[in-house]
């Protein structure tokens, strides 16, 4: 597969993002050594604090930023507004900050309307540009519909989100918070998110792992998914949402599988592993689903899903997406002129291992500790993540500073 990069944005604006998802992912790992697991709700402040931070603050970022630039070269359209683009992340970073915080700490609590607003602001912003850019396409085709859907479910999520937060904020309001806060979660998570991950796998593991052949009609069938999700979490049927979701994933896993089983490339790279990874955890968090009514189940449904899935498939596309944002800026122009380097060149090889070992062990510690009840194995779990979080974010700063 061909990019054009006749219409991407800037590149200190996608890189923008994927810097703030680097830190934010060390800021996640810390703030998770601080929760106490065995002891807590998935519902409880401390918990919700590092889920927002892991998702607002790591794998958001990296999305926008994925999406700014896939939107431009795969779409082959321009971005509406540069400017509302850099408007949209100074918003979003500001807002992260006070509405984090106020999860974390009881005293600034008062602090969660501020940042819920300005969050809002920003994915107004986001929102608003992408909608404007996708009217200039021509010819609608799936990606284009995927586009365009999981971004309205976006505008539906994070507006129960902030009904959500003004809900705990004033008590008083007629709102069900509960409900409010599990439609978000649906639409957000896995009607904005899932539906994303799903257009970026469709487009960069075939031309990373050189895929043919595969089943894309399978993206029809995610995207009816998602979209029925998103309904029935809005009418309150949350156990279809549930038959859903399952439904839906193992038809992404399928597709996922279909196209790592038909890739040319044979070499298993930390990018191949990544995505063998979160395919493995995406399937046992989605197994486990029907039982997440058991508290102990549900917490390593969580980690199954955070640290398994999502973690390893944004930080597998972070090693190839970055690499290709610097090698486009710096070494394109200086081909044909002399030697530049190989994109795999520009990740270090043994710290992604490292990386990477670090993730799986962390996953194992969290799940035994969690079973045995170990407060110690969870702490060893904790350390590792941090570890995990520290050497991610260093491959990212190795890859920005590469001279060839």
């Amino acid at each position: 597969m061909t990019l054009n990069f006749t219409f991407a944005p800037p590149s200190r604006l996608v890189t923008s993002f994927f810097i703030a998802g680097a830190f934010f992912y060390i800021v996640a790992a810390v703030v998770f050594y601080g929760v106490d697991f065995l002891n807590i709700h998935y519902l409880d402040p401390q918990a919700v604090g590092f889920i927002h931070v892991f998702m607002l603050g790591f794998m958001m970022s990296v999305i926008f930023g994925a999406i700014y630039q896939l939107i431009s070269v795969v779409l082959e359209i321009e971005l509406y507004s540069n400017d509302i683009a850099y408007a949209h992340l100074g918003l979003f970073l500001v807002g992260i900050l006070p509405f984090v915080w106020a999860f974390l700490s009881p005293d600034a609590f008062e602090f969660l309307g501020y940042g819920s607003i300005l969050l809002y602001i920003s994915f107004m912003l986001y929102i608003a540009n992408v909608l404007l850019s996708i009217r200039k396409i021509k010819k609608f085709e799936i990606k284009a519909y995927f586009i365009l859907s999981i971004h309205v479910i976006l505008f539906l999520g994070v507006t129960y989100g902030l009904l959500a937060s003004l809900g705990l904020i004033h008590g008083n309001l007629g709102f069900d918070t509960v409900s409010l806060a599990h439609t978000h979660i649906a639409l957000v998570l896995f009607g904005f998110a899932g539906g994303l991950m799903s257009i970026i796998a469709t487009v960069l593991i075939p031309m990373f792992m050189l895929s043919h052949n595969f089943d894309k009609k399978i993206s029809n069938y995610i995207l009816a998914g998602i979209i029925a999700t998103s309904l029935s979490a809005i009418f309150g049927w949350f156990t279809l949402v549930q038959i859903l979701i399952i439904g839906t994933i193992l038809a992404f896993s399928y597709q996922v599988y279909d196209m790592v089983k038909k890739r040319m490339r044979r070499h298993l790279d930390v990018y191949a592993q990544d995505m063998i990874t979160s395919g493995v955890f995406l399937v046992l968090s989605t197994l486990l689903i029907p039982f997440i009514t058991n508290d102990k189940v549900m917490k390593i449904f969580m980690i199954f899903l955070i640290l398994g899935f999502i973690s390893s498939f944004v930080v597998g596309h972070i090693y190839k997406i970055v690499p290709f944002l610097v090698w486009n800026e710096k070494f394109a122009p200086l081909v044909g002129k002399e030697k530049v380097p190989m994109l795999a060149e520009m990740v270090h090889d043994r710290a992604s291992q490292i990386e990477f070992n670090a993730k799986i062990a962390t996953i194992l510690f969290l799940s035994i500790g969690i079973l045995a009840e170990s407060a110690s194995m969870i702490t060893i779990g904790k350390v590792l993540f941090i570890i995990n979080a520290f050497l991610v974010a260093g491959n990212v700063i190795y890859i920005f500073r590469y001279k060839g």
